[in-house]
């Protein structure tokens, strides 16, 4: 089955489908109308420095093109204030729906009441926020994305299955906060709490960048000594390809048996192939961004939508690389 067929046949479950009737009911449709009947749409992305989520980007403004909505995408840097001043401009445009991928799965709720209060309705993209969200009244259509927790129990399932007899890891995070971060953190440790022989001898914050996952490497190269690591987990690619560079460099790539990433991005996926990396877990960038425009646009058309569509997370090896 075919990418878009999957998401498509997503699409048309019924599955919630009441809660979404629910969702939609009072909300305001302000802005087509002045807008020469194209309908206005608004979206808040967390950071474009992130080729996983400039393809995503990419994909919305291709499938907005198609299917005839006006789009606007801006970039937050991953600055809930900055966050908070986009969504309080497309709220006084009077934007017909909103897009997010929260900065913060807590304090990005601020920018979203402020949705909720303007009757616009809002999807949720790549990202949740946490439960008290809904549980204090916040409402949000649909959400479309992964669910980050899978990734980190792929990550750390993998760690597992290639160290059968344990072993000494450096784990790198994204941003601590973030929602990814902290949801591919609890997925992983669930699986590595399993093995007591597997020791996280260091948890660094990389901020999802090659440059600053680079640098931390290099320094910890010198701290540990040769032999005495067996892997590298990251939270996505481009840590892991900065991490990879450094040990590259230092000789010491065959030392590690495990040296993965998440997002299945161009760069990671080429990086697995010349074994620079060991795996990453694929993440649909394209079918998350396409999926997002066409739920606006049913939304739009006030057709019903579900609630939550899920496009799961893939693990990639030299194995099966090809395919992706």
């Amino acid at each position: 089955m075919t990418t878009s067929s999957y998401l498509s046949r997503r699409l048309l479950l019924t599955t919630s489908v009441a809660a979404a009737c629910t969702a939609l009911e009072g909300l305001k449709f302000p802005a087509m109308a002045a807008n020469g009947g194209k309908p206005l749409v608004g979206a808040t992305l967390l950071s474009l420095q992130y080729p996983f989520l400039v393809s995503l980007d990419e994909a919305m403004k291709s499938e907005a093109t198609k299917k005839g909505i006006e789009l606007i995408t801006l970039d937050p840097r991953q600055s809930v204030a900055t966050e908070l001043n986009q969504v309080e401009d497309l709220v006084t445009r009077k934007v017909d729906l909103v897009v997010m991928i929260p900065v913060d799965q807590r304090t990005s709720q601020n920018a979203a009441r402020l949705v909720n209060k303007a009757g616009i309705p809002l999807v949720l993209v790549n990202t949740k926020f946490t439960d008290d969200f809904t549980a204090k009244g916040g409402t949000f259509v649909s959400y479309v994305g992964s669910d980050d927790t899978q990734a980190g129990q792929i990550e750390g399932q993998y760690l597992a299955d290639q160290l059968p007899h344990g072993g000494a890891v450096i784990y790198l995070v994204g941003q601590y906060g973030g929602a990814s971060t902290e949801r591919r953190k609890a997925g992983f440790d669930a699986v590595v709490r399993t093995r007591p022989d597997l020791k996280i001898v260091t948890e660094l914050q990389a901020h999802g960048s090659r440059a600053e996952a680079k640098t931390i490497t290099e320094n910890l190269l010198q701290r540990y000594r040769r032999g005495s690591i067996q892997a590298l987990v990251a939270q996505n690619d481009e840590m892991a390809i900065g991490a990879s560079s450094a040990i590259a460099a230092a000789g010491r790539l065959d030392e590690f048996k495990v040296l993965i990433g998440v997002d299945g991005s161009k760069a990671g996926l080429d990086a697995v192939k010349d074994g620079r990396m060991t795996a990453t877990v694929f993440q649909d960038a394209i079918g998350q961004g396409t999926q997002a425009v066409d739920v606006a646009s049913a939304i739009l058309s006030k057709n019903t939508v579900p609630t939550e569509i899920i496009i799961p997370f893939k693990l990639v090896t030299k194995n099966n690389v090809a395919s992706f």
